[in-house]
């Protein structure tokens, strides 16, 4: 795996062999779920959380890689339900714009 982290851009490219996902990447994984799995059996909250924490701590790089990503996050999604009306026999789609405004005139026009 290389990282390329421009910081006069914001960007972070990561690039993966992919060929080695099977062979190094699974059992890897394999290995970090089972280790929780175990500590999660038996209940051992303290070497479960420092085994976490170790796996999850931010810093120095990681840190300038994380502000990369979130200064480059996209907008989040509006996600608008369409609503149906009747107009006399026939039924009326109607659709809104995918912004905070559609969904609300969404909810206003099912008189909720």
């Amino acid at each position: 795996m290389t990282i390329l982290h421009d910081k006069q851009t914001q960007s972070l490219t990561v690039r993966v062999n992919r060929s080695k996902i099977l062979s190094h990447g699974k059992p890897a994984l394999g290995e970090m779920l089972l280790r929780l799995h175990m500590y999660r059996c038996t209940a051992d909250v303290t070497a479960c959380r420092a085994y976490y924490e170790d796996l999850s701590e931010v810093c120095g790089e990681y840190l300038e890689w994380r502000e990369a990503v979130l200064a480059n996050k996209p907008p989040p999604l509006v996600f608008t339900h369409a609503n149906t009306f009747l107009n006399g026999d026939e039924v009326v789609l109607k659709e809104y714009e995918p912004t905070v405004e559609g969904v609300i005139q969404s909810w206003a026009d099912r008189k909720v």
